[in-house]
């Protein structure tokens, strides 16, 4: 009995030093650098998608991030902050331990998500917290309805294709919500994105914005927040 249990314990001693070694062995690459990929999945991506999460304790890990969020994680009209609820976990997943890893240049929430501000498993508790929310607020948007022209130009650069015709996103690719969000958001993350400057930019997205003008993109973050929240078009079918 002494040797089996010395046996497993060898195992699984042996089993997390070669997890801790590969997260070791593990340097992040940013857009516009050799070897970067889009979707790499990180250690911790990998980590907290299998342990999955419970909103119950989400809720309650989610307080620290209410001060920039808000209690109900609508965000700010203006854009400062983005609306949360709602979003796909697999998305709100990927952005915070890509902001961990470096990959996703976020200054300003990088103190509120590193370890120890929130440990790995309460990534994965606050996303599906986040994920069961619907907002009740109005979000942020444009001054002018641009949503025609906004509409024309997100069918013709094929943005649908991962955002979804109803701006639903694709919680598998972890392609995020985008119906609904606050305007002065879509428009500052489009930037960042097209320069490069956000880190973790999607090379098919930075093809598909690089060309349009800065009314063009006015009216396509225009366009997309004005889209209903796409849970409540589900709902309705």
């Amino acid at each position: 009995m002494n040797n089996i249990l010395s046996i497993i314990f060898v195992s699984l001693f042996s089993l997390q030093a070669g997890m801790a070694q590969a997260a070791d062995a593990y340097v992040p690459k940013v857009y516009g650098k050799k070897g970067y990929v889009w979707d790499e999945m990180t250690p911790e991506r990998i980590q907290v998608l299998k342990m999955g999460g419970d909103p119950v304790k989400g809720k309650e890990s989610f307080r620290g991030c209410r001060g920039c969020h808000k209690a109900d994680a609508a965000g700010v009209r203006e854009g400062v902050y983005p609306r949360l609820t709602g979003q796909h976990a697999s998305v709100l997943i990927k952005q915070i331990t890509e902001i961990r890893a470096g990959i996703r240049k976020n200054p300003k929430m990088l103190p509120f998500v590193e370890d120890p501000a929130i440990s790995v498993e309460e990534i994965g508790d606050i996303a599906a917290y986040l994920n069961s929310l619907t907002s009740v607020r109005e979000n942020g948007k444009g001054d002018v309805d641009m949503s025609v022209q906004g509409k024309k130009l997100f069918t013709d650069n094929n943005c649908f294709k991962c955002h979804g015709v109803n701006g639903e996103g694709n919680a598998a690719k972890a392609y995020p919500v985008v119906a609904a969000q606050h305007y002065g958001y879509l428009l500052r993350e489009m930037k960042l994105i097209m320069t490069g400057v956000r880190g973790n930019s999607n090379p098919d997205m930075v093809k598909a914005i690089s060309k349009l003008k800065q009314e063009e993109l006015e009216a396509v973050a225009d366009y997309l927040s004005r889209l209903p929240d796409y849970r409540t078009v589900a709902a309705s079918k």
